[in-house]
Formats: C-alpha cells, sequence, structure tokens
C-alpha cells in the first residue's frame, strides 16, 4: 500500500512539473514581447531612443552632453 502511494505522489509531482513546464514555454514570446515593451517605454521616457542595431534593439542615450552617445 505505502507503495502504491509512493507511486501515485510520484507521478502526481511529474505531471505537475511537466505541465508547468510546458505552460512556460508557450508562453515565452508573450513574456519576452512585453519586457521588450516596457523596456522601450522606460528608455524613451527617460529621454533616450529605442533603435535597432542589427537584429537587436537597443536604447540609445546621450547622458553625456558632448556628443559622445552611451549605449545601454
Amino acid at each position: 500500500m505505502t507503495t502504491n502511494l509512493a507511486r501515485s505522489a510520484f507521478v502526481i509531482v511529474v505531471l505537475a512539473a511537466v505541465g508547468a513546464s510546458a505552460f512556460r514555454v508557450s508562453t515565452a514570446p508573450e513574456r519576452v514581447k512585453e519586457r521588450r515593451n516596457t523596456a522601450r517605454a522606460v528608455c524613451i521616457g527617460s529621454g533616450g531612443q529605442w533603435i535597432q542595431v542589427g537584429n537587436d534593439e537597443i536604447c540609445q542615450k546621450d547622458e553625456l552632453g558632448s556628443g559622445q552617445v552611451k549605449k545601454t
């Protein structure tokens, strides 16, 4: 009886872990898009420019005041 209970508990834990990982994988693009939109809003709100360099998007700020550009 104890062995059956332990096996059942193990199966439940494994199924829960598989379900949770499948959920995280399926919602990953939405989370990435939300983080990118938040970064873009913060960049523009702090006086920067959201630019694309190659395949990457970066925030370009002119914080130094002498024409030098700091990329973050």
